[in-house]
Formats: structure tokens, sequence, C-alpha cells
């Protein structure tokens, strides 16, 4: 019994880190469908929300195209218990388009979040963000330190 618990933990991290990989990282938006569950959730963080898979492709496909250049994702932490999976990261690109009514500075930025993400039948259902918007806003020149 003990080793089923421990078995799905280490597949929800692989999901996810499937997800941040190959998605965020190497821009994969056809593999959306085959992560993400057709009636999730994405909360907060500086891409805003959406609700269902479509609204989500188009969001992300708008952060990738336009606002920053080079972004990378790294993970710093990852931890895993029941269907959630939490991850501390770093992110980082190049300010090349107009981002939250600012123009674009050519700068490039790293600031740090968090997310969580919750696992259902091998799907990601759901998931939280908080990055330190503050920090990338002040790299970016949009306000002073």
């Amino acid at each position: 019994m003990q080793g089923k618990p421990q078995n799905n933990i280490e597949a929800n991290k692989a999901i996810v880190m499937r997800f941040i990989d190959e998605v965020i990282n190497n821009k994969q938006f056809e593999l959306i469908d085959e992560l993400w569950s057709s009636s999730m959730v994405w909360h907060g963080g500086s891409l805003g929300e959406a609700h269902g898979i479509d609204s989500y492709k188009k969001m992300i496909s708008a952060a990738a195209n336009g606002a920053f250049s080079n972004m990378l994702l790294q993970v710093k932490d990852i931890i895993a218990a029941d269907d959630k999976v939490v991850l501390y990261f770093s992110n980082s690109g190049k300010n090349v388009g107009d981002f939250m009514g600012n123009k674009a500075t050519n700068r490039t930025a790293v600031w740090n979040g968090m997310g969580i993400y919750k696992i259902k039948s091998g799907k990601i259902e759901e998931a939280w963000f908080s990055e330190d918007i503050l920090s990338m806003f002040i790299q970016l020149g949009f306000i002073k330190s």
C-alpha cells in the first residue's frame, strides 16, 4: 500500500515537470491537451486567469509570442503531497513587447515565484501562482526602486 501513494506523487511531479520543460521552456503547445484537463483553471501570476483549456491556450500563446523573448522557467524546488505539486521557481526573459500596460523596454528581468498544481486523473486540473512582479517591474524600469 505504501508504494502506490509515492508512485502517484512521483507521477504528479513528472507531469508538472514535463509541462515546465516541454510546454513553457520549449514552446511545445501541442502538448497542452495531453497534460491539462479540458476544464482546467489557472489562477493568478503575471498571466492572469484562465477558465477552460481553450482560454488557457490563448493566454499562454499570447504570453509566449508577445511581451517577452527568451523566457526560461527554472525550477528551484519541487514538493508534492497527495494531489498537489508545489514549485519554487525563477523566471527570466527579455521584455520585447507591451506588458501590463507598460511599453517594451528591451531589458532582461529575473524574478521568483511559486506555483501550486492540482493533478486529477493524470492531468493538471487547477493551478495557482504568485510571482514577485515588483522585482520584475523594477528591473524592467516600469517603476523606480
